[in-house]
């Protein structure tokens, strides 16, 4: 009977160690497979905060394209309407200038009226071709000043 009681302590040993070592190992493949779960979800967190980051960047891009074609269309537009100021002034005391003369040379004679006409004529078009020249040349330097000043 003492080696009954012997042989069912031995095998109640053994029994106990084999459950111990099957629990921690079942436990620690349990763990691995949680650890595993989780090192796959670390790229779908990195993907996207990687994508908001690249959201954020072309909103700011978007945002900076937009407001260097406001003012390319404000510079432009201000361009524009200085020049025609300008031809509109140009012409006017052009006209002013060309109806004194013309009144002149009705009193003088005829041909001295036909060589102010002609004078005239000549006059209204070195102002506007100089209203074109000045409108060319406002739009390139203020283009020109909107690209150096976005540059830097």
């Amino acid at each position: 009977m003492a080696l009954g009681v012997v042989v069912k302590l031995a095998l109640w040993l053994l029994a106990s160690c084999a459950e111990a070592v099957a629990t921690a190992l079942l436990r620690g493949v349990a763990l691995l497979l949680l650890a595993a779960v989780r090192l796959l979800t670390l790229p779908g967190q990195a993907a996207d905060a990687a994508l908001e980051a690249a959201r954020g960047a072309v909103t700011a891009a978007v945002e900076f394209a937009a407001g260097v074609v406001c003012d390319v269309v404000a510079s432009v537009a201000s361009a524009i309407l200085e020049a025609l100021w300008s031809a509109v002034t140009g012409a006017a005391e052009l006209a002013s200038s060309a109806a004194v003369e013309l009144t002149e040379a009705v009193r003088d004679g005829g041909e001295e009226a036909a060589k102010a006409v002609a004078a005239a004529v000549e006059g209204a078009a070195e102002v506007a071709a100089g209203a074109v020249a000045k409108v060319w040349e406002s739009y390139v330097d203020a283009l020109g000043a909107l690209v150096l000043e976005n540059r830097s």
